[in-house]
């Protein structure tokens, strides 16, 4: 959960219009890399307590503190609404072919990232769907039974590499390599 201190108070950040520009700032402010920044809302990792000091935040995602940003004091906001951030280091030693899902609210859905030539990106969603789905469900060990492949940014759009596209997948690959696609 992101907490701004404004004004010597520390207090929430409303989730109203939160976006990966402004999960880039947060990231960047605590000095951890921005290059996978995911902003969440809906008090993603609960709610907070007290003041809630932003409301409708607006970064273009170069500024060096959330206080730099566009934002309103005032708020129409509650603490269901509290914004979060994830920031994932892209470098994060992963081995090609190993899929990871990020931004979901467990560990069982989120946006698919893929790990190529040791380092983590986004999969395009143009022609995925449920055999797709199923692929990754397998391969990260879940019953690809039911899976359901979700597209449009659902969790959030991703930052960095868009690592392939077009992935066409009968739902019994082993992993999404087996599947056809483009680069």
């Amino acid at each position: 959960r992101v907490e701004v201190c404004l004004n010597g108070v520390w207090g929430t950040v409303c989730g109203d219009f939160w976006s990966t520009n402004d999960a880039v700032v947060v990231c960047n402010q605590l000095n951890i890399s921005s290059a996978n920044a995911i902003a969440l809302g809906s008090a993603y990792f609960g709610p907070g307590t007290g003041v809630i000091n932003m409301d409708n935040v607006f970064c273009s995602g170069s500024e060096e503190q959330l206080t730099d940003c566009t934002f309103s004091e005032t708020h129409n906001c509650a603490h269901s609404e509290d914004a979060s951030v994830i920031c994932i280091d892209t470098q994060s030693n992963c081995t090609d072919g190993e899929v990871r899902l990020i931004g979901g609210q467990n560990y069982t859905e989120g946006r698919v990232e893929l790990c190529v030539s040791g380092e983590w990106g986004t999969i395009c969603d143009d022609l995925w769907g449920n055999s797709e789905a199923q692929v990754v469900c397998a391969q990260l060990g879940f019953d690809s039974e039911g899976s359901i492949g979700v597209g449009s940014a659902t969790y959030g759009q991703g930052v960095g590499l868009i690592h392939i596209d077009d992935v066409q997948c009968d739902g019994d690959e082993s992993d999404l390599f087996a599947c056809s696609y483009t680069t």
